[in-house]
């Protein structure tokens, strides 16, 4: 079809940008849908990480995955298995969407920090641990 100017009109009147909104806010969706499952594995898992989380001993990073703030007995076990977990699931997700992983982790990044509890340890803008 052709518009009176004689040029094909683009298939989203808003332009390509509009056509990777669904993109992004149906990875945002997932992204938050299975926080709870696949970040987070099992209950046993839960139990440890908000244990961790509670003594300041883990935090959140910018880049959609745990950090060890503070050394303790199993918390860098505790880590590498939920950091593992998270980029297994990261990495399907980005397979399904066909968005780089990078996209994927940010996305995960900033779901996770805005819905950490109060007094939770994250990592900031400038890179250092900061509470929420």
């Amino acid at each position: 079809m052709k518009t009176s100017s004689g040029s094909r009109p683009h298939p989203f009147p808003d332009g390509p940008a509009i056509a990777r909104r669904p993109v992004l806010t149906g990875l945002a969706a997932l992204l938050a849908l299975s926080a709870g499952a696949a970040l987070l594995p099992t209950p046993a898992a839960a139990q440890t990480l908000e244990s961790a989380r509670a003594q300041g001993w883990i935090g959140e990073r910018r880049d959609g995955y745990l950090g060890v703030v503070q050394n303790a007995p199993g918390v860098d076990a505790l880590v590498q298995s939920i950091n593992a977990q998270r980029r297994s699931h990261y990495e399907s997700i980005a397979a399904a969407n066909n968005v780089p992983l990078a996209a994927v982790e940010a996305q995960a990044a900033e779901t996770i920090i805005n819905r950490l509890p109060s007094g939770a340890i994250y990592q900031a803008a400038n890179g250092q641990w900061a509470r929420r």
